[in-house]
């Protein structure tokens, strides 16, 4: 039963071990390429350790299963429709991811400032975004 525990116990921090690398190869790209990056996680759901370093913080949640970086200007700013316009389609699916997508952006905006806007993700040049969301491999 003890090597049961030991062998599972080796097997999520070789997990952890693996996203977290992965992850580094989107965290240092971004920040050579002076992308503002507000948070580098391995794993999901609640937080069970977190520091912040410079503009960065990072941690550790509680579901080994993944990971993430967050950088400020992920999601292009909003364009098209003028706000509140009403489409036939206003509860279909489509429309709901729609307006959580928009909500996304909303909130994403709010993030950073307009002295920030230069160190968005959605800034940099098309193979400088490949860079960071291929780093990862």
């Amino acid at each position: 039963m003890l090597l049961f525990l030991l062998g599972v116990l080796i097997i999520a921090v070789g997990l952890a071990v693996s996203i977290a690398l992965h992850e580094v190869g989107h965290l240092v790209p971004a920040k050579l390429f002076g992308v503002r990056v507000t948070q580098y996680m391995v794993g999901f759901g609640p937080t069970v350790f977190s520091r912040t370093r410079g503009e960065t913080e990072y941690g550790v949640k509680a579901i080994p299963l993944g990971g993430y970086i967050r950088m400020i200007g992920m999601y292009p700013p909003h364009k098209g429709e003028p706000e509140g316009t009403i489409r036939e389609d206003s509860t279909g699916l489509l429309q709901q991811m729609t307006e959580l997508s928009e909500e996304a952006k909303q909130y994403e905006s709010s993030q950073y400032g307009p002295e920030d806007a230069h160190r968005t993700f959605v800034a940099l040049s098309v193979p400088k975004k490949l860079v960071v969301m291929l780093g990862g491999r």
